[in-house]
């Protein structure tokens, strides 16, 4: 029997949803109005229906399609792989993965390549690494991990590294693994300063990778899912500890990063159990604070699977309260439309962006109640006093304009350069 799989299914399947503590929404440093113009729908499910449904499925999406993979089918891990068409709304069977099925893994893709690996099937974990090319349909093997095989591990893409780490096999981990996909080599790198853990959320924006929450160990029977959030700069081999998540904390759900935010999306709670909504959270790297976003309808579901096709996010499978699922629902996240990005849009100009020597801000900065240049790490590095900013100082890199008025934040993105 695989560690902490098919105990949880056999425990799900009783149909004891808990009834999950309310808390209350996190009161941000900086706060921003949302508005939501669109619910969650039902889009094609799996091309098998029922025979198809699954838990862990690997997926990406790339050059405008959605792709999965494996996952486990009735008891069974899968090698089976097919894609899937917005445009048509249809599913396409491709050829089956040449490596061995596999369950508890995880997939990411930039470009035309993706990169499958770890997980496990029959009760053995993998720590193999495959590259899939969408331009030539062909799967290449690539270097194993000379670190320990896993499930559930962080699988986490940024810019031209790939980073691995946690997961269980079935002892709890906390290493961290870096590989380089243009020599094909593996460094290990600092662990991750908290405990160790399995099936964390996790994924990668503006070049940082986000990991966090996931399963601990047991602590004098005491279960521990976590709430704890980490940040990992691949320019400096540095961990930072964040604020906490706000929510119930979660585990074994699907994540997803899109145009500068991190989004954790279903999960099992804090007694390993169904969550009552499909709870869909937004993370701000900016302000190190998280957005409750529309649940996905019905319970909470464990290890379902999801990809993001232009403005859509789309989630498929997973086990529900009812049922192991073949469904797929997607999300407008176009539809997530702020006060602040309205206004910043209606009226505030930043140029030249990127800037060299200089900026200008279009408006007039007496009507603001403060002006601040922050640093991607959100680190004030200049109070702002003129429409025109001098950074010669400054070195090169993302930076933000927070412009505070009475009862608003606006924000510009600024690439300053040598």
């Amino acid at each position: 029997m695989k560690p902490n799989a098919f105990p949880e299914i056999e425990r799900k399947t009783q149909n004891t949803p808990h009834m999950k503590n309310l808390l209350p929404l996190l009161t941000f440093l900086f706060s921003s109005t949302f508005l939501f113009a669109q619910s969650w729908e039902s889009v094609a499910p799996l091309p098998g229906g029922a025979n198809d449904a699954r838990h862990h499925p690997v997926t990406w999406s790339s050059g405008g399609f959605g792709y999965l993979m494996g996952g486990d089918v009735n008891g069974e891990e899968e090698n089976d792989f097919m894609r899937y068409n917005p445009s048509t709304d249809t599913w396409e069977m491709l050829p089956d993965f040449p490596g061995l099925g596999r369950s508890f893994s995880y997939g990411t893709s930039r470009d035309t390549k993706a990169y499958v690996g770890f997980g496990g099937a029959d009760e053995v974990p993998f720590n193999d690494l495959w590259e899939y090319d969408t331009e030539t349909e062909t799967w290449t093997a690539l270097a194993t991990c000379p670190c320990e095989p896993r499930y559930h591990p962080a699988f986490i893409q940024v810019n031209n590294k790939i980073y691995v780490g946690l997961g269980n096999n079935p002892v709890n981990l906390n290493d961290w693994w870096e590989y380089d996909i243009a020599t094909d080599t593996w460094t290990e790198k600092d662990d991750l300063p908290g405990p160790t853990r399995h099936h964390p959320y996790h994924f990668a924006i503006d070049g940082i990778a986000y990991v966090g929450l996931g399963h601990g160990d047991s602590v004098n029977g005491v279960m521990s899912i976590y709430q704890d959030w980490y940040m990992f700069d691949p320019a400096t081999s540095e961990w930072t500890q964040l604020a906490d998540f706000p929510g119930e904390a979660r585990v074994a759900g699907t994540q997803f990063d899109h145009n500068g935010k991190g989004y954790v999306l279903s999960g099992d709670g804090d007694d390993h159990n169904f969550m009552e909504t499909g709870e869909f959270w937004q993370y701000d790297p900016l302000f190190d604070s998280w957005v409750e976003l529309t649940p996905h309808p019905g319970s909470s579901r464990w290890a379902p699977g999801s990809f993001v096709i232009d403005d859509f996010v789309y989630m498929m499978g997973g086990l529900s309260n009812i049922q192991l699922e073949s469904d797929m629902l997607r999300f407008n996240l176009g539809s997530i439309v702020s006060t602040e990005e309205e206004l910043i849009a209606e009226n505030l100009l930043v140029y030249p962006n990127p800037a060299q020597n200089s900026f200008t801000i279009s408006e007039n900065i007496d009507q603001f109640t403060e002006v601040l240049l922050v640093d991607a790490y959100g680190k004030v590095v200049q109070n702002v006093v003129n429409e025109r900013v001098d950074v010669r100082q400054l070195s090169s890199g993302l930076y933000y304009l927070k412009i505070f008025k009475t009862d608003e934040v606006l924000t510009r993105k600024l690439m300053i350069i040598d």
